[in-house]
């Protein structure tokens, strides 16, 4: 090589410099689940929830909900008994509750600070509480013949859509309050 060539090489410019990486969110640094606990599989909370709903919770830490879960799987059941429409709850409440311990695996992975930011916290204790009341009431009706389930769900079955559809509409107007305030 000769001195030419050796002084070429170094007249040329540098590439420039990528950018620096960005800073972490909220200035903090994410951690994984607790110390001392091992990470907990989504697929796998989903195929217990799958078995059992509620199962899939429990194994994801989540014992409220997975009680709560399947609470509200028996209670259906034993509607389902009283009345054929709640074949169509019982099997509501068996995908939700795969999805939800899906999730609820997923959330117990992340570390303290993003767990509080992307899970707020209702419980939904007062939606879960209204329907042990709601369909206890109906057993008890139904057991000693004060109504006839089938009859009533025959003729006013459109009445639980309304009233469903309201509780959403009145969710979303209340959401989009709240965001505007």
């Amino acid at each position: 090589m000769t001195d030419v060539e050796h002084n070429d090489r170094y007249d040329r410019p540098t590439p420039p410099l990528p950018p620096p990486l960005p800073e972490p969110p909220s200035g903090g640094t994410t951690t994984p689940s607790p110390p001392g606990e091992s990470q907990k599989s989504p697929p796998l909370a989903a195929v217990l929830s799958f078995i059992l709903p509620g199962l899939g919770h429990l194994y994801a830490g989540s014992q409220q909900r997975a009680g709560m879960l399947l609470a509200s799987f028996v209670l259906a059941i034993l509607l389902a008994t009283v009345t054929w429409p709640f074949i169509f709850l019982c099997i509501f409440l068996w995908f939700f509750g795969m999805f939800d311990a899906f999730r609820e695996a997923q959330l117990f992975n992340l570390g303290e600070a993003e767990r509080a930011a992307r899970a707020p916290r209702d419980g939904g204790e007062l939606l879960f509480g209204a329907f042990l009341l709601g369909g206890g009431l109906m057993l008890l009706l139904h057991k000693f013949r004060v109504i006839e389930f089938d009859r009533f769900f025959r003729d006013w079955w459109p009445a639980l859509v309304i009233v469903a559809g309201l509780y959403f509409v009145i969710g979303a107007v209340r959401d989009r309050r709240r965001r505007s305030e």
